[in-house]
């Protein structure tokens, strides 16, 4: 029975929490507007994105106010750690499988 409780609380527990980070980083986090950031192309054609003033003779200058909060929640890292395990798996099986019939 205590080890049932246990069990139980430690699922909500870790529901809670990810439904929780989920909140935060969905609904809560607004963008930032005293940050500015800016894109821009340098000489050699290479793509640059920083926070200060781009230099002299840069191209393509586009500035944005603010910024969205960029960390996916915790619940869509595991979901695709899931699913590129499952590929992953699915890809060595099937070798294995391409494997055998090839000796044959």
């Amino acid at each position: 029975m205590k080890k049932g409780l246990i069990a139980l609380i430690i699922i909500l527990g870790a529901v809670g929490y990810l439904a929780y980070d989920w909140h935060v980083k969905t609904k809560i986090l607004e963008d930032d507007q005293r940050v500015t950031l800016y894109s821009w192309t340098d000489e050699k054609g290479a793509k640059h994105y920083t926070n200060t003033q781009p230099p002299d003779g840069a191209r393509n200058v586009e500035e944005k106010k603010g910024y969205e909060y960029s960390d996916r929640p915790l619940v869509i890292k595991l979901k695709d750690k899931v699913v590129d395990g499952y590929k992953g798996l699915k890809e060595k099986l099937f070798r294995k499988k391409n494997r055998k019939k090839d000796k044959r």
